[in-house]
């Protein structure tokens, strides 16, 4: 292990150091998919302005769209901030006019479409399995 000759460790110490980590929550190793190269080259940043008093209730339902793959509570302009993959324009289009504009809650929405990556690792929270 490449590790543990670069700390002068043996490679059980690793191992062990490692399990106690992910035991205690600290660290959750998991395999990060390439969303680019599984074809959903369009991705878009959502801000959203809900009705407060069902600000739970709309973040929920958005939490189960599995085009929806980071969602969070923020301050400022919008009350939510969604990361929202799609294959191709046509299908975020969709997503926007089915999905989002059939939840009655969601004041007003303003996407920002991503045109290059600059610094950032692959969305970690894409589910492979809910998109098949």
């Amino acid at each position: 292990m490449d590790l543990a000759k670069m700390l002068g460790v043996a490679e059980g110490t690793i191992r062990r150091r490692v399990k106690a980590l992910v035991d205690k929550q600290i660290i959750k190793i998991a395999a990060v998919p390439n969303p680019y190269k599984l074809g959903y080259g369009f991705i878009s940043i959502m801000g959203l302005q809900v009705r407060m008093a069902d600000l739970r209730q709309v973040a929920e339902s958005l939490s189960q769209k599995p085009n929806v793959c980071y969602l969070a509570f923020v301050t400022g302009r919008y009350d939510l901030m969604a990361i929202i993959i799609a294959h191709t324009p046509q299908e975020l289009s969709n997503f926007i006019e089915k999905e989002i504009s059939s939840i009655p809650s969601i004041l007003r929405t303003e996407t920002f479409v991503n045109l290059d990556v600059i610094k950032g690792e692959w969305i970690a929270a894409l589910d492979v399995a809910k998109l098949m």
